[in-house]
């Protein structure tokens, strides 16, 4: 029993004697926001839709955070009901991974099974890209659906870019 005590008793006293040095939190800054403001999504979600309109094409664009919540979302007139989703899903799996919908089917297919294939939620459709800061921290997806696979990874792009 005795050594019970005594463990907690010096736990107890080097918390408190630690606690002096940790960072008050009242004065201690906020960590910096890790996630894509609304305002950026809007700039992104006009890029890409001009990128589009360039082309010809009527595309949906989803633009999620960097846990896959949705920040903006944008159909043009004339596009699929089906592309609805699957713009979700690029953007969403391009903010849970945060890699191109395209890169993460090409390390799918070249692992056995296939395994990112079967993930509920995901896609391996190209047209899903991370949306990054300038210091390489990952604040979300965007995802564009309504052309090709090809041609909605340069809409991303573009997005991504400022563009068009």
């Amino acid at each position: 029993m005795k050594t019970y005590y005594g463990r907690a008793s010096l736990l107890m006293c080097s918390l408190l004697l630690a606690a002096p040095s940790l960072a008050d939190p009242l004065t201690a800054a906020p960590p910096p926001s890790a996630s894509i403001t609304a305002e950026a999504a809007r700039a992104m979600a006009s890029a890409a839709e001009r990128a589009a309109q360039a082309e010809g094409f009527a595309i949906v664009i989803s633009i999620v955070d960097n846990h896959g919540n949705l920040k903006h979302f944008h159909r043009m007139d004339g596009t699929s009901s089906g592309s609805i989703q699957v713009a979700k899903l690029k953007a969403a799996t391009s903010a849970r991974f945060p890699l191109a919908s395209r890169t993460l089917a090409e390390r799918s297919a070249a692992l056995p099974a296939n395994p990112y294939a079967s993930l509920p939620g995901f896609t391996l459709l190209g047209g899903g890209l991370p949306i990054m800061d300038a210091n390489g921290q990952h604040l979300g997806g965007i995802g564009i659906s309504g052309a090709t696979p090809e041609l909605d990874v340069q809409f991303a792009q573009a997005a991504l870019d400022g563009d068009a």
